[in-house]
């Protein structure tokens, strides 16, 4: 099977019907919405009849009320296992919007800013080093600038990952904080001060705030949140987020009695989907050592749905408030000048998020569509936006007040161009 382009993928799911496929099921449209919105439903039965995806999930709600809930295909195609309301996925980095959140839930409570030095909060970034280019080379050249808070949401800190290009990747393998792993590693036991321990003793990769760089700086942000709290990172989301927002499968790992509706992970090959991860065989039904803010959750479509939504009533649903309008608004703001952003932001946009990056700009957490006219895809300027490794995709849309959740488990992110294909089929509905 060959794979197809973007333009080849949006046609296809274009074309596709909604009735009739094996494993799909026709959208529940919960109210009166337009007609239209059930055929935005069509592209995932589409993609999961030509065996492109196993299966997912769609919400689309305004003003918190959910329009649409729909889905198709298999949780695991093995067993037969159907997706359901209830599937749990692997959000991976669609954390990241939840960590972001969470610290501008301590800025509403002035216990932190996001121009505090990072190191006011966490004593083991003092004294940080940095990378520079020296006769050719890039070489530890001496101590770091000052690292704050926003740099770590915006992946502008300077600090990596054990699978970036550049020179700093090996040291993070080397000292043990390789990406998806490290949080169920016992040399981790002291959870998050751990991460930052080591993390302390790698030079950053450039000057804080002069570059954008997909890293684990999120991480560092969750202890932020513990130290500024007094609490664990997850006991903190859960009161202030999860229970708020009624979101009871959220967490840092499927419990016991969940397992059975934790969904596999599958890889697209040449020749059709690759089981990745069975379910029963996923790290993500232990108790992690780090409750890592850059990629530890697992959720369900409804519990992030309505996490999107609270983003898209700029942090109210549902009559419940949990982060003020003005913070809401700062974490989905451009935060990053587009010559610090340079031409890396727009190709990871590209290869890694599920969409086109043209006219995409960096916030807190997430990305942000500041320019809807530099983009062949439909958008609404302010639409924040992320994605996860394993293909899970949303966006939100304040103006509107629109959200629209697609959750499936295909790694990796990128293989198909699904936030496009969402954003596409909503708001042709909705126009």
């Amino acid at each position: 099977m060959e794979w197809p382009n973007r333009r080849h993928v949006l046609a296809l799911a274009a074309a596709a019907p909604i009735a009739g496929l094996a494993g799909g099921c026709m959208p529940r449209r919960v109210s009166h919405v337009p007609a239209g919105l059930d055929a935005s439903a069509s592209f995932l039965d589409g993609l999961v009849a030509n065996g492109r995806l196993p299966g997912g999930g769609i919400r689309i709600s305004r003003n918190g009320e959910v329009l649409l809930e729909h889905f198709a295909g298999k949780a695991d195609i093995g067993s037969g296992r159907d997706i359901a309301a209830d599937t749990i996925y692997r959000a991976y980095s669609m954390t990241k919007p939840v960590t972001a959140a969470a610290i501008m839930l301590l800025v509403d409570e002035d216990k932190v800013a996001l121009e505090d030095p990072v190191a006011r909060h966490v004593p083991e970034f003092d004294g940080l080093s940095v990378m520079s280019m020296v006769d050719g080379e890039m070489l530890e050249s001496g101590p770091a600038g000052e690292m704050r808070i926003s740099h770590l949401l915006a992946h502008t800190s300077g600090l990596g990952n054990s699978w970036s290009p550049g020179p700093i990747a090996q040291r993070y393998r080397q000292t043990g904080l390789i990406s998806t792993a490290y949080p169920y590693d016992p040399a981790f036991a002291d959870g998050l001060p751990e991460v930052a321990k080591r993390l302390g003793e790698i030079p950053l990769q450039f000057e804080p705030g002069t570059q954008w760089f997909y890293s684990i700086s999120t991480d560092i942000a969750g202890l932020v949140v513990e130290r500024a709290s007094g609490q664990s990172f997850g006991t903190f989301l859960k009161k202030r987020l999860f229970e708020p927002l009624e979101m009871p499968d959220t967490g840092f790992h499927v419990p016991t009695a969940k397992a059975d509706r934790l969904a596999s992970v599958y890889t697209a090959k040449t020749d059709g989907l690759s089981l990745r991860e069975a379910a029963q065989e996923s790290p993500f039904l232990n108790q992690p050592y780090v409750e890592s803010g850059s990629a530890g959750l697992v959720t369900t479509l409804g519990d992030y749905g309505r996490f999107a939504a609270m983003l898209a009533g700029l942090g109210r649903t549902r009559g419940v408030r949990v982060l003020s309008e003005a913070s809401a608004r700062t974490m989905l703001s451009p935060q990053v000048q587009s010559k610090v952003l340079g031409a890396r932001f727009g190709q990871f946009m590209d290869f890694a998020t599920g969409g086109s990056g043209r006219g995409m700009s960096m916030a807190l957490g997430g990305a942000v569509l500041a320019d809807p006219s530099a983009s062949d895809i439909p958008g609404v300027q302010g639409e924040y936006t992320w994605g996860g490794a394993a293909s899970t995709t949303f966006f939100a849309v304040p103006e509107l007040g629109l959200e629209a959740t697609l959750m499936t488990q295909l790694f990796p992110s990128g293989t198909i161009p699904l936030r496009d294909l969402l954003k596409q089929s909503v708001y042709e509905a909705l126009r």
